[in-house]
């Protein structure tokens, strides 16, 4: 069984461009490597994936929105093992 660890982190863009989430609601659990959506630059599509697993605490973009790479993008609640 795992809890809500006691702080949280940030999803970052990678490249600049423009977002497309995928549709996963907030409050959700998502493993480790979970697909978050796309950054779609002039150059090419860059998938977007937690690191880490955690549960998806906020989206901090929208579809449409232009990031630049290292903006953050979603916050997660890491879960950690009891």
């Amino acid at each position: 069984m795992s809890e809500l660890g006691f702080g949280w982190r940030l999803v970052v863009a990678p490249v600049r461009g423009t977002v497309s989430p995928v549709d996963v609601p907030e409050g959700s659990s998502l493993p480790a490597g979970s697909r978050l959506g796309s950054i779609r630059s002039r150059r090419e599509d860059v998938h977007v994936s937690a690191a880490y697993g955690g549960v998806l605490a906020e989206w901090l973009v929208h579809d449409g929105d232009l990031v630049d790479a290292g903006d953050p993008i979603a916050r997660l609640y890491p879960e950690v093992s009891a």
